[in-house]
């Protein structure tokens, strides 16, 4: 788990990790459920520890979801070197590496309509960091698949993240079990045109990272996470 940014820098107990864990993983679950106005008593409960012991660790809501985003961030960076070292198809890689943001739920994260989930994390290095790596990791695989044959070339990773995003902020989040299984039906069309055969020509051009950041700048709650160079 990533340590929150305005969290002590000394190194927690054991038993105050598992805790801490125990309360992000708890929140991420009730937000993802119910929205990010969850009541903080509930938080609480769900993790089976104390208010007091959930206002220890993060003195206010929005620093606990900037935690939830962050630590979901950090599980997708380490699932996205895994992916990228251990999967020898890269266009295979792709398609792993969306389906990774699924079951680690960030899709149902950022498809939060409260705008502070994101505007929480603006001007965070870590999350910067994140992004650029996220981005850059997925960019090298995109690039590897166009050489192998395997995906269009006319695309680039902004016109993934575009599409993987507005599918996850356009489907209600509820009830959940079809919210994910729409998800993972569009998924896999959006894989399938990404095949070079038989594609239509696109519009325009290219969705750069440059755009992504764009993009964000002029939302003005960094609506596009998985960024780069920006």
């Amino acid at each position: 788990m990533v340590p929150d940014t305005q969290q002590p820098r000394t190194p927690l107990r054991a038993d105050a990790r598992r805790n801490r864990e125990r309360i992000v993983a708890a929140a991420l679950a009730l937000f993802a459920e119910r929205g990010a106005d969850v009541p903080m008593e509930e938080i609480a409960r769900a993790a089976g520890v104390g208010v007091g012991t959930l206002y220890r660790r993060f003195s206010d809501r929005d620093q606990l979801i900037r935690a939830v985003i962050l630590d979901n961030f950090h599980r997708l960076v380490e699932a996205a070197r895994r992916i990228e070292e251990e999967e020898p198809d890269p266009g295979q890689a792709l398609g792993t590496l969306l389906y990774a943001a699924l079951d680690l739920r960030l899709s149902v994260t950022v498809g939060m309509t409260v705008s502070r989930m994101f505007s929480s994390l603006n001007g965070v290095a870590e999350a910067e960091r994140f992004r650029t790596e996220i981005g850059t990791t997925m960019g090298r695989i995109l690039q590897r698949a166009q050489r192998a044959g395997s995906i269009r070339s006319d695309v680039e990773v902004g016109d993934i993240v575009v599409a993987v995003t507005a599918l996850a902020r356009s489907i209600p989040a509820h009830p959940m079990e079809l919210h994910e299984m729409a998800v993972h039906r569009l998924i896999a069309l959006i894989l399938d045109g990404l095949r070079p055969s038989g594609g239509t020509p696109l519009p325009g051009r290219p969705i750069t990272v440059q755009d992504l950041a764009e993009m964000r700048r002029a939302s003005g709650i960094g609506s596009y996470p998985p960024a780069a160079n920006d």
